[in-house]
């Protein structure tokens, strides 16, 4: 199922619904801002409604806590933030030119995003334009990324893949079209640390053998990456970073 808006105490909360053979019982958790609840097969659409009432008050106070955290929210791109890239605490500069240039600039010796736009700007039309910007930056390295490291992974577990795609998207690290043989990853992987975007690829390679959450996929996932479990736990506790 894909993402939905649901209504928590008059707040509108994305989410999103996935039904698996091996569960036992509802779960309910946040990646970034986004509520996932996962669930048996058998679980109907009321029961899931049911769910989210009896525990309403929990979930919006957890949506609350996530909002007010420090990377989430909408930047506005000022000196004094920060982002998350490559699993570092960056720190934004921001400085505005007479040239009429948009442009960013990373430095990761000192851990610094340099943002420079141009005098005159209204400050709503420069915080889309950066936002874009930031979009391009982190699609054009992430891509640059699985270039090197899917191949790498995909020798290493025997798993071919035909292609990969990398979209901007919060809600999912990654999918697999098994049929397609086919690889999609969210633009914002560069702001993770390496060995969580290791764990990514092996996840959706994994998928090509195993389209499901069995046990026989875990295993398969664990064979490479031993501590997948824990990572797997980070990505879940964590995934508020990919909010910008």
């Amino acid at each position: 199922m894909g993402e939905k808006i649901i209504t928590l105490r008059n707040e509108s909360v994305p989410m999103v619904v996935r039904s698996y053979k091996t569960s036992r019982n509802i779960k309910a958790y946040y990646k970034g801002n986004v509520l996932y609840i996962s669930k048996p097969k058998y679980v109907s659409k009321r029961e899931i409604e049911s769910f989210i009432k009896k525990y309403e008050d929990f979930l919006y106070d957890e949506y609350r806590k996530i909002k007010s955290e420090k990377n989430t929210g909408v930047k506005k791109w000022k000196t004094g933030e920060h982002i998350c890239y490559k699993g570092k605490d960056y720190s934004i500069f921001a400085c505005r030119n007479t040239e009429n240039v948009a442009e960013i600039k990373v430095d990761d010796k000192n851990k610094f995003f340099y943002i420079n736009t141009p005098w005159g700007m209204e400050e709503e039309a420069r915080v889309e334009l950066v936002l874009k910007l930031i979009k391009s930056l982190f699609k054009t390295n992430t891509e640059a990324m699985l270039a090197q490291r899917l191949p790498y992974w995909s020798e290493l577990t025997g798993i071919d893949y035909q292609k990969f795609r990398v979209h901007d998207a919060t809600s999912r690290y990654g999918s697999c079209v098994k049929s397609k043989k086919s690889l999609n990853f969210t633009s914002r992987l560069i702001m993770l640390p390496e060995d969580k975007v290791d764990a990514i690829i092996v996840h959706e390679l994994c998928h090509i053998e195993q389209a499901n959450h069995s046990s026989k996929f875990y295993e398969l996932v664990e064979k490479y990456i031993p501590n997948y479990r824990e990572i797997d736990k980070w990505l879940k506790r964590n995934g508020n970073i990919l909010i910008i």
